[in-house]
């Protein structure tokens, strides 16, 4: 072990005791930084320093840590094979804290497959001191991630759709925008939206528009990542973009993102609501006040409450509504504010989500070819 290793023995954990955490960085300097961050809050205690891959994986297996941050950049085997490794033997929250680095980002998305539960930025806990919202925010993230229950093995995909309903997107006219799926996610979003479309098939009569809560610099390797894993379209959301049968529109960083009732999204940079931006809030509202019965809102797992006042909205306006379960979840505060506010028509594991979604679609379009055939309306091809 490296001289910079602190070691402790793991004794039996009462209710009152500290969390205790592992921090894996080749880098001295980050070391101390999140130690220094951690001690400023009684309810942590560092039990180990690790500065090599290899050695990352031998102490957590020895000192069976309550959460682990794990860089990626590591001598010996980098951080998303430690995570492999460490995840195969030991069930324990891991969270990877790094710097945005480029054509790494792909990678690091991948990691959240084989288990990881969440990315931060090291950069910008470097500002902790001067920005005190940083310092909290990092240390309310670590105390959620150390509750989470991991199971091993965690990195399992969902199966590709075994003869799920499709609607072909010709079906719908150019005159009407398609049906509108909104969704919502925070810690523990990327391995969920992915397990979610995967559940989704290529051909899908509905757009799909999402929120999700992470670092800045990260988002578009999360967009490359989801577009390499699903059959749907991923993309960047920019200003004025149409809103499209199986396309999938991210909300780009620090930007709100808005659907409009002519089927165009807008983006725009007002205040932060809730401290979010992009925010839940405003992206359901929106798809209630405009799609009505033609919308639907979902809550994956998440922490804090975003969201869960616009989907009931969305509910009382019409649409149909889902709360991820509490079991599926990584962290069930959002999908929880949504069930506590009746938000949610229907609360379900994530597996379920997807082939519920389909089922709505289908109906959705079988009740409007009915009505169209009852007016003696011709729909435009």
């Amino acid at each position: 072990m490296t001289s910079d290793n602190k070691i402790e023995k793991a004794d039996s954990l009462e209710a009152s005791d500290p969390i205790r955490v592992l921090i894996v960085d080749d880098v001295k300097s980050a070391r101390d930084l999140l130690e220094e961050i951690l001690a400023t809050d009684p309810r942590f205690q560092v039990v180990g320093r690790v500065a090599d891959g290899v050695e990352a994986v031998a102490v957590a297996l020895q000192l069976r840590p309550d959460l682990v941050t794990m860089d990626i950049r590591l001598p010996g085997i980098d951080g998303f094979e430690a995570v492999e490794r460490i995840l195969a033997k030991l069930p324990v929250p891991i969270v990877m804290i790094t710097a945005s680095m480029g054509n790494q980002e792909e990678k690091l998305f991948r990691a959240f497959s084989s288990g990881a539960l969440d990315v931060l930025d090291k950069q910008e806990l470097y500002l902790w001191r001067t920005r005190p919202e940083i310092r909290n925010s990092f240390l309310r993230r670590m105390r959620a991630l150390a509750s989470t229950r991991v199971r091993q093995a965690v990195g399992s995909i969902a199966a590709e759709p075994e003869a799920l309903v499709t609607v072909a997107p010709t079906q719908i006219g150019p005159v009407k925008p398609p049906l509108v799926v909104a969704i919502a996610a925070s810690t523990g979003g990327p391995t969920a939206l992915m397990r979610l479309f995967k559940r989704m098939p290529r051909e899908v009569n509905a757009a799909f528009v999402v929120v999700q809560h992470m670092s800045l610099g990260f988002l578009d390797g999360l967009v490359r990542w989801l577009d390499d894993e699903v059959g749907l379209k991923v993309k960047k959301a920019q200003e004025g973009d149409l809103l499209e049968p199986g396309v999938v529109l991210i909300a780009p960083g620090d930007h709100h993102m808005m659907v409009t009732d002519v089927g165009t999204v807008r983006l725009n940079r007002s205040l932060p609501i809730n401290g979010h931006r992009p925010s839940a809030e405003l992206l359901f509202d929106s798809v209630a006040n405009n799609y009505r019965n033609r919308g639907t809102g979902v809550i994956l797992t998440g922490m804090g409450s975003d969201g869960a006042e616009g989907l009931k909205s969305l509910r009382v306006g019409g649409g149909h509504t889902i709360a991820q379960d509490e079991q599926s979840s990584i962290i069930f505060g959002m999908p929880r504010s949504a069930i506590e506010l009746d938000a949610a028509e229907m609360i379900l594991p994530l597996e379920e989500i997807g082939p519920q979604i389909m089922k709505w679609i289908s109906e959705q379009h079988s009740s409007s070819n009915h009505r169209s055939e009852k007016s003696g309306g011709i729909r435009t091809q």
